[in-house]
């Protein structure tokens, strides 16, 4: 049971860092295209940049209020003002 566990966690921790990487993709894509080529190390740079900004995010989330309870909070599950 604890193998699944650490897989979940392991997702989650995935998906909170992701969000980040994907923006930072996205702004050197867009940084990229300005320039005028789409080959260089703009795109794959703001990429590294946004997963370094995004595991560090899921670092601090993790150990202050945890995994579950940020995507339980997010998804408007555990509300207790209801």
């Amino acid at each position: 049971m604890k193998f699944v566990a650490l897989f979940i966690h392991s997702l989650l921790w995935l998906m909170l860092a992701a969000s980040p990487t994907i923006a930072g993709l996205i702004i050197g894509f867009i940084l990229s295209a300005q320039a005028g080529d789409l080959y260089n190390l703009i795109i794959p740079l703001c990429g590294f940049a946004g997963f370094i900004i995004g595991g560090l995010w899921a670092e601090r989330i993790r150990k202050t209020i945890g995994l579950a309870a940020f995507f339980g909070r997010l998804s408007g599950i555990s509300n207790p003002k209801r």
